[in-house]
């Protein structure tokens, strides 16, 4: 018999926003429609995708550098 866990999760999550250099504009354009609800998270990306959302779609996003990203 298959036993279930029930946990109840936090309304905020921590999301980690990463995009190869090909869907990077996908990326940002999938950020700005979705900006609302993503403002109300804990935002994490790499590099250059965390710079760009940051810049051009205004959230706020920790930049995560190197093997930490």
């Amino acid at each position: 018999m298959i036993k279930y866990l029930t946990m109840t999760i936090g309304k905020q999550k921590n999301i980690a926003l990463i995009a190869h250099d090909g869907k990077k504009q996908d990326m940002l354009k999938w950020c700005m429609e979705n900006k609302e609800i993503l403002q109300q998270h804990n935002l994490s990306g790499t590099g250059t995708t965390a710079r760009m959302i940051a810049d051009y779609v205004g959230l706020k996003i920790k930049v995560v550098h190197g093997t930490d990203g």
